[in-house]
């Protein structure tokens, strides 16, 4: 090929041989494998967001596959389990932040043994510092990653922002 993105047989055909949904799963996917822990299980976190960006790509059995005995949401009250270690898939926003730091407010209210969190889109820098002035959760933290992962993979080659008044607010 030439090089050129729209080209045939160029870049455009590379990047395009993957459906949208399938990119997502494989991405997922990895992100949960990738979350090794002792024991070979983890748990699960997500807020609504994440749910639904899970959903549009992924299977529960799949993410069963991966070592995750258990998903929970964010945003209720949730039983702690000391001995299990918890993948946070959450985007970055205040609520969800707060909700993370009382889940390792102290070691004698850990709601797990330790957390790996992955951000659906980029986390701003005051989101960090608040972050960062729990010592108990930096103690706590075995990862932290941007995944940039703010949209919904509708179908192989199709996906939404879901952003429903988008046409309003563009428009008015």
């Amino acid at each position: 090929g030439s090089g050129v993105v729209g080209h045939r047989g160029g870049r455009m055909a590379a990047l395009t041989s993957k459906a949208v949904n399938t990119l997502v799963r494989e991405r997922l996917l990895a992100v949960i494998k990738e979350v090794r822990t002792a024991s070979g299980w983890k748990v699960l976190v997500v807020d609504q967001h994440a749910v639904r960006v899970i959903s549009s790509a992924c299977k529960m059995g799949e993410i069963i596959e991966e070592g995750v005995t258990l998903v929970e949401k964010l945003e209720i009250e949730r039983q702690p389990d000391r001995a299990v270690e918890a993948l946070y898939l959450m985007a970055p926003t205040e609520g969800n932040i707060d909700r993370l730091l009382q889940d390792f407010t102290d070691p004698s209210k850990a709601k797990y043994a330790y957390a790996h969190v992955y951000f659906t889109t980029h986390l701003p820098n005051n989101l960090l510092a608040k972050l960062k002035q729990n010592a108990f959760l930096v103690s706590r933290v075995r990862t932290m990653r941007e995944l940039h992962l703010q949209f919904l993979a509708v179908e192989r080659l199709s996906y939404t922002l879901d952003l429903p008044d988008a046409l309003h607010n563009l428009f008015s």
